[in-house]
């Protein structure tokens, strides 16, 4: 339920509040009535113009955003906690809707009790995150917290936003291009918002590529988040191609609409194979329902004129024997990053491609090539090499380079260690050893992520089949 207060009661409280303030506290222990003194300065002895933030900053002040200390600082450094963000956020939003539920730990007289109430009412705040009804309103904001309570409010705004967070939370295909994603560290309920922040480009990760989901952030980060968060506020999901591309690999396992030119092959003249099949089945006296059954597979989806032959999401997870009968495979996702020109491009970039400044690899720009990253589900049913199941493959449903082992070590990433099943190892400096790679085994089952190139130039298309003849087809459409 939700109930609506004057603006100027709300500026009486905050006046008294300001009243009782001291100016050296930053984040208030003892007292819960301490906060930044609200001031009409815009610019801080302490933030000069050399500082990475000076122009945020200022511009959040200029707003009436964030505000400053009664002895001129802004305090840059220090960390924001739950009930200062829910200030700022409040202000940005200046909603007059206020909740009625509230937190053990939060008086009526609480200096951010008005912002919190309109972080409920809103929904940027849940009361269900929070346990034994206790807000800690002191407790610094961690970037996981803060990418929930951002997404939360975007969804508010906009209710595309909510079904993006839905689509990556109910999903067992999402996939949030962190390292805190297969290494641990993050709690797997946070990572749709993580999601949503990263596609939008309210969040990113820092050097290491890492999100550090327990971190906190500083009253200066906090700053840049905000100009940038009303700038998002205005936008809608679809401007977002990071967003759509994750949101794309939640629904289907790929981002390969979005992110290329590739399109699926729709059916036409079905006609022409409808009697083409009839009289094909008729000179081996078989129905056409058991031609169709023997050649293409019982799943096989009768061709409508204009229908597409279908996707990878058709075909994830199901069994596709390798012609060479080395091992069952399935492929689970298949992720694009676009290497055409002379960066690359994609949400997964980071994750996936590393430039190689050997110029006989494949791992470098400019030669118009889509680098392909997929994740398969393997049953050997003999010892074999990623190059045995590659050459035993029909149109590249398995996958022939090993993922870069920088990138598997920065994202904890599987993928055998190389294609023909040894390597050699320097044990000490001048002295190598070769090591043999048993990482495909008779009858154990592993899952991996392999790598192969796509062009658009060479009209090859991208294309597949599984057992019981559920197809893939994407081309590029002239």
């Amino acid at each position: 339920m939700l109930h609506r207060k004057s603006r100027k009661n709300n500026l009486m409280i905050k006046a008294i509040a300001a009243s009782v303030m001291t100016a050296a506290m930053v984040i208030p222990v003892a007292t819960e009535n301490a906060q930044a003194v609200p001031v009409t300065k815009t610019t801080f002895k302490d933030v000069p113009k050399s500082h990475w933030a000076y122009k945020s900053i200022k511009q959040v002040a200029e707003k009436g955003l964030v505000t400053g200390y009664e002895d001129g600082t802004y305090k840059p450094s220090a960390q924001v906690t739950r009930a200062e963000f829910a200030t700022f956020l409040a202000r940005v939003f200046d909603r007059n809707e206020r909740a009625t539920v509230s937190f053990s730990d939060v008086s009526d007289t609480h200096w951010a009790h008005e912002a919190i109430q309109e972080g409920l009412a809103l929904g940027f705040i849940k009361a269900e995150d929070f346990s034994k009804n206790k807000f800690e309103p002191n407790k610094p904001m961690t970037r996981g917290e803060m990418s929930r309570w951002l997404a939360n409010g975007l969804a508010h705004a906009n209710a595309n936003y909510g079904k993006a967070i839905e689509e990556m939370a109910n999903s067992n295909l999402t996939l949030i291009p962190i390292p805190e994603f297969y290494k641990g560290g993050v709690d797997k309920k946070d990572l749709p918002y993580i999601g949503v922040a990263l596609g939008t480009g309210l969040l990113s990760g820092y050097e290491d590529f890492t999100f550090k989901p327990n971190g906190n952030t500083t009253r200066a980060e906090v700053a840049t988040i905000l100009i940038r968060y009303m700038d998002t506020l205005k936008r809608v999901p679809s401007d977002f191609i990071g967003l759509q591309e994750l949101r794309e690999v939640a629904n289907t396992g790929t981002n390969i609409l979005t992110l290329t030119n590739f399109e699926k092959r729709r059916y036409s003249d079905t006609a022409s194979w409808y009697r083409s099949t009839e009289k094909s089945a008729k000179k081996l006296n078989m129905s056409v329902e058991e031609y169709i059954n023997m050649v293409y597979g019982v799943a096989f989806k009768l061709p409508v004129e204009g229908e597409a032959v279908g996707g990878f999401e058709d075909v994830l997870g199901k069994p596709y024997t390798l012609l060479n009968k080395r091992a069952v495979n399935t492929i689970e996702r298949v992720i694009f990053v676009d290497t055409r020109g002379s960066q690359a491009k994609g949400i997964y970039k980071d994750m996936f491609f590393y430039t190689d400044q050997n110029p006989n690899s494949f791992n470098i720009l400019n030669r118009n090539l889509y680098h392909v990253y997929s994740e398969y589900t393997t049953t050997p049913s003999q010892n074999t090499t990623l190059s045995s199941m590659y050459n035993g493959s029909v149109m590249g449903q398995v996958s022939s380079q090993v993922v870069n082992k920088v990138k598997v070590e920065q994202f904890g990433i599987t993928s055998p260690r190389t294609t023909d099943g040894w390597y050699y190892e320097e044990v000490e400096k001048g002295v190598f050893k070769k090591i043999t790679n048993d990482f495909f085994t008779k009858g154990k089952t592993v899952r991996y992520w392999a790598e192969q190139f796509e062009s658009e130039t060479t009209n090859d298309p991208i294309s597949g089949r599984t057992d019981d003849g559920i197809r893939y087809y994407y081309e590029i459409i002239k």
